[in-house]
């Protein structure tokens, strides 16, 4: 146990009533789950506001409450312990370090932020590090790895409370590297406040989440927080594709800075890159006056498909051997890594058709997506005559702009498009397949067919295929459920094109 102040230490604390010295036996930010001698946190979220549930807390045994300075006290609880913040979760944030006595400082943390290859990112330095001999844990989107142990997860970035928790988990069983997906919500909502990051690597910056941000400043200005954080101790790592990457590196205090890209003022350059079905390669090319590639220069391979991982796979390896990975050791790692389940994932049916599973559901990414595709149809290797058959939806409940951006990407890059659903939520699966439909051509829409149900739609496309076709399905990747209401139902687009082995 801790005492409050204690738990306190390091928060600006705006004024409180009652005794700090008391003992805390828990942390909790849920009314639900108080305990006696618990110190409840009260935040505001999407639907509830714990603030409305302070004398529930109080009744139930907790032996404080952290609330916004705004917040009136209400008479019945003047004799309670109150402390008065200016925001909650990040106070949430602070105190979860302080009672898991600060886990980051044992671990060296790499946290990766941007719109797409975050995934990709995290498990590909993963396996290097793991195959260096090293004890890792990786955070993300498709669940929570301590060393081979998986703990699934429902966030991409777990909330404070349970993410110092797990770090703390982390530092016990002496893990060496974390790989972290940071999310642009996790920034915003402080869940990240506090940690000691080693190193900041950014992918990209596109189209995605304005439901939340609104505007793509906003956007911006979350993902420019992970490297607000870092020290002069640290690396950041970064991609030149966003207009934006000048402003979200302008306050970073990091010591080294390598910015890649296929630019000539670039630190680090992508150069003679070559697509093939199996695999692709590429160059890096180092400036003069940086120091991160011994002779300058160096080849890479990956069984990766696609174009962007040509993008991802190089931001691993320049984060890898910044962090003290031999460099031909990461180069053969790269040349075996497989990725992260349900990305460019290859199904081959039995019809003589590829199926490609990826969890491309942004504009951006489903454009790149779909250029992967055809790179590896116009590939020597491979069938030129085959098509190019699309299977997508746009998520329900979220970011409506992105839908007929999304449809006329797919009309205009696919030979054939099969708009579904994707996790309706409680939106009507019809009118979000429509809207998709709205931003396509009138030539466009000659090619498209709109199956609301998604296996349908799959089952259509594989039926509709021939030998030489690749079908991307994406959108959904490694998920394996479909949300319909508020309802979670299995669903796995993998098993489904499974049938057609």
């Amino acid at each position: 146990m801790k005492t409050l102040r204690e738990l306190l230490n390091g928060l600006e604390i705006i004024n409180y009533q009652g005794d700090l010295d008391q003992s805390v036996t828990g942390i909790q930010y849920d009314s639900r789950k108080i305990e006696k001698g618990n110190l409840f946190i009260a935040n505001k979220g999407e639907k509830f506001d714990g603030h409305q549930f302070l004398e529930s807390t109080f009744s139930k045994g907790s032996v404080a409450a952290i609330v916004y300075k705004e917040f009136l006290i209400p008479e019945s609880l003047k004799n309670q312990t109150i402390i008065k913040v200016n925001n909650t979760r990040q106070a949430l944030a602070f105190i979860s370090r302080n009672w898991f006595n600060d886990p980051s400082k044992g671990l060296n943390i790499i946290g990766v932020t941007g719109t797409n290859g975050k995934t990709t990112i995290t498990y590909l330095l993963k396996s290097i590090f793991s195959k260096a001999g090293y004890k890792t844990g990786l955070i993300g989107t498709t669940g929570i790895l301590i060393n081979d142990s998986i703990i699934p997860t429902t966030h991409t970035t777990p909330e404070s409370l349970e993410l110092y928790s797990l770090l703390s988990r982390m530092r016990e069983e002496k893990l060496e590297f974390v790989f972290m997906e940071v999310s642009s919500h996790s920034l915003d909502q402080h869940r990240v406040d506090g940690i000691n990051f080693k190193a900041g690597v950014f992918t990209n910056l596109t189209l995605d989440h304005l439901d939340y941000h609104l505007t793509m400043d906003e956007y911006a200005k979350a993902k420019k927080k992970l490297f607000d954080m870092l020290d002069e101790g640290s690396f950041a790592i970064a991609f030149n594709n966003s207009d934006y990457l000048r402003y979200i590196l302008s306050e970073c205090r990091s010591g080294k800075k390598y910015i890649l890209g296929k630019n000539e003022d670039d630190d680090i350059r992508i150069v003679n890159e070559k697509i093939f079905l199996n695999y692709s390669e590429y160059e890096l090319i180092q400036k003069e006056d940086k120091d991160i590639i011994k002779n300058k220069k160096m080849k890479i391979r990956t069984a990766l498909p696609g174009r962007f991982n040509i993008e991802n796979t190089a931001l691993s390896f320049i984060a890898a051997v910044s962090l003290g990975v031999d460099e031909i050791f990461a180069v053969e790692a790269l040349r075996n890594a497989t990725g992260a389940p349900g990305r460019m994932q290859k199904i081959y049916l039995k019809n003589g058709a590829i199926a490609i599973v990826d969890y491309a559901h942004t504009p951006d990414a489903l454009e790149k997506a779909l250029k992967a595709c055809r790179e590896i149809l116009k590939s020597d290797n491979h069938n030129s005559k085959g098509r190019l058959i699309s299977v997508f939806g746009c998520g329900g409940d979220r970011d409506k702009t992105k839908r007929p951006v999304m449809g006329k990407i797919s009309s205009e890059l696919a030979d054939y498009t099969f708009i579904t659903s994707d996790n309706p939520r409680t939106e009507d699966p019809d009118r979000i397949v429509k809207q998709i439909y709205s931003g396509i051509s009138p030539e466009g829409k000659k090619t498209v067919r709109m199956i609301s149900s998604r296996q349908e739609a799959i089952e259509a496309a594989v039926e509709f295929s021939n030998n030489g076709d690749i079908i991307l399905v994406a959108g959904k990747g490694h998920e394996k459920y479909q949300i319909i209401g508020t309802e979670k139902i299995h669903f796995d687009d993998v098993e489904i094109l499974e049938k057609y082995l």
